[in-house]
């Protein structure tokens, strides 16, 4: 892609629009994003710079069947729910999620803003599983469809 650049100063990532993205399954749970990767032209990986204002929560708990996906803290402080467990962040953390890892998400939980860098791969297909509240996504090809567990665990009784 010769339209797209393959450096972006300093200058030039705080002047990208900072996108407002409600989590689709709930739209209290609201990130502040820049994505670096589109900026370049990635189409295979995602990276992108968050900002979660005070007491924000970074998406509904999840976790991907075929993503891998980071998480590099800049700023801030927070906590890092995985699984069953809840963990400080800070500046300089790194969180590694390969697929099926448990369920997580982020939360600020300091008075400024939690400031972090979030990536993955982006393959063709993922399954994303909402556990707390019984949603599965089906993404494919960039397009994502929810469904409820409920009714897969229904149709897999009557295939059974």
């Amino acid at each position: 892609m010769a339209d797209k650049p393959v450096l972006l100063k300093a200058a030039q990532v705080q002047a990208l629009h900072e996108e407002v993205r409600p989590h689709p399954l709930d739209a209290r749970r609201v990130r502040h994003t820049r994505s670096l990767g589109d900026a370049v032209g990635f189409t295979a990986i995602g990276i992108h710079l968050v900002r979660l204002e005070k007491d924000a929560t970074s998406s509904v708990r999840h976790f991907h069947h075929q993503d891998e996906e980071w998480v590099y803290i800049l700023s801030g402080r927070g906590v890092a729910e995985i699984g069953d467990e809840k963990h400080g962040i800070e500046a300089g953390d790194f969180l590694g999620f390969v697929a099926g890892s448990p369920a997580h998400c982020l939360r600020n939980a300091g008075a400024e803003d939690l400031v972090f860098l979030v990536g993955g791969d982006r393959p063709p297909f993922d399954v994303c599983d909402y556990p707390q509240i019984g949603k599965r996504r089906y993404r494919i090809n960039g397009r994502s469809v929810f469904v409820d567990a409920d009714l897969l665990a229904q149709a897999g009784e009557k295939l059974g």
